[in-house]
């Protein structure tokens, strides 16, 4: 796939982005901010998508030439360290997108040991009587005060899995591989709907494994589609197939996302809640979610720079370009005339239901599109 011109300019532009955060927000971990008024909402500790941030900084820094970059991206993934045992399925994001990054970047062996603790210790999580994996007694993300081994989210399949396939390479350890498939098996039977659809939460007998109630926390309502969940659910499958390539979940890819490219608008850029009930009185008051297509976009990515790729995956792969294109809609660029730094994606949307963050530049959905553009133009992926 040609790396356009357009793709080469947003590179830079969120590589700058990069530095410009870094200088707002010093030794904190940016969180969001406020396309208008500019200030990011930092944390101390990172919080679900610290290792986001890390890897954001290895990438501005091999891009970019600079070594300090390199070396911060390596010293914030110690400080994650002391976050190893907390009981979270976002452990396994944390550690794979600094601890594993690291460790390819770097040929470290400490890196290489923090990843497969974390690896091991996410692993753990799983419920003995069904396998699915739980979000964990001390689950983190800022606004949300969910938490339990009972309790399952369609997010799973990507957040709790990611350490897996690193892990399984690293040692051949066939846990991780059993266990996936025990989740992402239980996933498509009581997650996904007919029509493509995904719940967002379950709650389980975690002694007999029966499902007991489904419902939202972060969508419109308990029946509804929280687009960013879909976006997790298409990211986990298409993963799933990248590293087993068994057919099934190429085929759940692929019908999670035709839902997803039949409820977008004409960038990919879907809804906050596809079923949100405003969309049919005022589609143009509901707020988007360009981080839920970053998270899409940066698969799709995956699988397009695949060598050789299948022919049963090129209708998947096929689809990058448009997403790409799609969120560069929403990128500030040098030529804005808003008096907006260039490389602010425009337009995420953390928590409707509260309000939160829901116009807003979030780091996640500028690292999912970093990513992306990364491997669009290295060919590879640092793992």
């Amino acid at each position: 796939m040609e790396f356009k011109e357009s793709w080469q300019s947003a590179l830079d532009n969120l590589c700058d982005r990069v530095l410009s955060i870094r200088s707002a927000i010093g030794d904190e971990w940016p969180y969001h901010s406020d396309p208008e008024q500019g200030v990011w909402d930092t944390t101390s500790d990172g919080d679900w998508c610290g290792g986001h941030w890390v890897e954001c900084l290895r990438i501005a820094g091999e891009l970019l030439g600079r070594q300090d970059l390199l070396d911060e991206s390596a010293a914030r993934t110690e400080r994650l360290r002391q976050y190893l045992e907390r009981d979270d399925m976002f452990r396994a994001h944390r550690f794979y997108y600094s601890a594993a990054r690291q460790y390819a970047w770097t040929g470290e062996s400490r890196f290489r040991t923090l990843a497969l603790a974390g690896a091991y210790s996410v692993r753990s999580m799983a419920m003995a009587s069904n396998g699915a994996m739980p979000i964990g007694t001390q689950v983190q993300v800022r606004s949300t005060t969910i938490s339990g081994r009972d309790k399952v989210c369609i997010d799973n399949v990507h957040p709790n899995l990611i350490l897996d396939w690193w892990a399984y390479k690293e040692t051949g350890d066939s846990t991780f591989i059993e266990g996936a498939r025990k989740h992402l098996d239980l996933s498509i039977r009581d997650f996904v709907l007919d029509d493509g659809s995904t719940l967002e939460f379950i709650d389980y007998d975690a002694r007999t494994g029966k499902k007991l109630r489904h419902y939202t926390l972060l969508g419109a309502h308990d029946d509804s589609c929280w687009s960013r969940g879909q976006a997790w659910a298409i990211a986990g499958y298409l993963r799933a197939w990248e590293e087993l390539r068994e057919p099934r979940y190429l085929a759940m890819g692929k019908k999670l996302l035709g839902y997803w490219i039949s409820n977008s608008n004409e960038h990919r850029i879907p809804p906050w809640d596809f079923k949100d009930p405003k969309i049919k009185e005022s589609p143009q008051k509901v707020p988007l979610d360009t981080s839920a297509a970053a998270i899409v976009a940066e698969q799709l990515a995956r699988i397009s720079i695949l060598q050789p790729l299948p022919r049963e995956a090129k209708e998947v792969s096929d689809l990058t370009e448009s997403f790409i294109d799609g969120l560069l809609n929403y990128v500030t660029n040098q030529d804005g005339n808003d008096n907006k730094p260039a490389g602010i994606l425009l337009e995420g949307c953390f928590n409707q239901p509260k309000a939160y963050a829901n116009r807003s530049e979030l780091i996640w959905g500028t690292a999912y599109l970093l990513f992306a553009l990364y491997y669009l133009k290295t060919g590879r992926i640092v793992e």
